[in-house]
């Protein structure tokens, strides 16, 4: 079964510019959701060069770490979109129907992150795991 874990982290709007050059807390994940909006996954606080940034916490995903076998098994099975081929990336869409992310890594693993209030329906729907 897909273990789907609350999340501990930020959201910061900022300038792009300053998020493109920000230096991001020891041991945080950065997920770059667009140009101008990034969610920091870690308890420290993030800080960036923009003034006029918007900086709170994020209590609305889960995520779960998969397996290289686990997003080929979930793409199959769930994704009807094409996965992105460069990596690392991040990929934005329905997965068994639930809206869905999908940080994508170089050795083909991947973070699954989905809104909190959607995860037990994402996790019932997707089943075992390969």
């Amino acid at each position: 079964m897909l273990a789907c874990e609350p999340l501990i982290g930020w959201r910061i709007i900022a300038d792009p510019s300053a998020l493109d050059t920000a230096a991001w807390p020891a041991g945080s994940t950065v997920v770059r959701i667009s140009p101008d909006d990034v969610y920091v996954i870690g308890v420290a606080e993030p800080t960036v060069s923009d003034p006029h940034a918007i900086v709170t916490p994020e209590h609305g995903f889960n995520g779960a770490t998969l397996t290289a076998a686990q997003v080929a098994d979930i793409a199959m099975r769930h994704i009807e979109w094409q996965l992105p081929s460069s990596r690392p990336a991040l990929a934005q869409g329905q997965i068994a129907g639930v809206p869905s992310k999908l940080v994508l890594h170089a050795d083909g693993s991947a973070l699954l992150l989905v809104a909190t209030a959607a995860h037990h329906e994402l996790v019932a729907r997707i089943g075992a795991l390969a």
